[in-house]
């Protein structure tokens, strides 16, 4: 007798099981979905030259000019790292008036001191200039202007323009 309820309720169980196995539904996982955003590489600028005026360095893509007779310019442009603010510099080695500029952002002008000595190098391919005392806010008549320190420049040129450019 125990033997006849083993066995109908083993029966019992696989009849369930085999009738409720049509009526699970199979569940599929959904599909993933993931988006990435992609940027477009920011272009490589390339720089070919740096100015340092007292604790800042511009590093900055210059064109070189020899208009002749040993004569030299460069005019460099790019962007301040920390603001994104336009920068812009003019080294001019002419015989005689020697001149290094820098503008941030359309407004602020460091320029060397007109009472320290100011030598442009041009050798090689490169032009420099070292311990180059800058000022803000030069007034050319009286020569004075806010003392912001000392630094240099170098641009390595690898073909000048032998003009000067529109304007100069």
């Amino acid at each position: 007798m125990i033997a006849r309820r083993v066995f109908v309720v083993l029966v019992a169980v696989l009849v369930v099981t085999v009738g409720c196995g049509d009526e699970v539904p199979i569940v599929e996982p959904e599909p993933v979905v993931t988006t990435t955003t992609t940027r477009a590489p920011e272009p490589e600028v390339r720089t070919n030259g740096w100015v340092q005026v007292g604790d800042q360095t511009f590093d900055l893509s210059f064109t070189c000019y020899s208009p002749g007779a040993g004569d030299v310019a460069a005019i460099g442009v790019g962007e301040e790292v920390g603001s994104g603010q336009h920068v812009e510099a003019l080294i001019q080695g002419f015989l005689g008036q020697p001149y290094v500029g820098v503008t941030v952002g359309g407004s602020v002008l460091y320029e060397a001191t007109l009472d320290g000595p100011l030598e442009v190098f041009v050798h090689d391919g490169t032009i420099s200039a070292g311990a180059i005392e800058w000022t803000r806010g030069l007034d050319l008549a009286s020569g004075q202007g806010e003392r912001v320190g000392y630094g240099a420049v170098f641009v390595s040129c690898a073909e000048y323009i032998h003009d000067l450019p529109e304007g100069y």
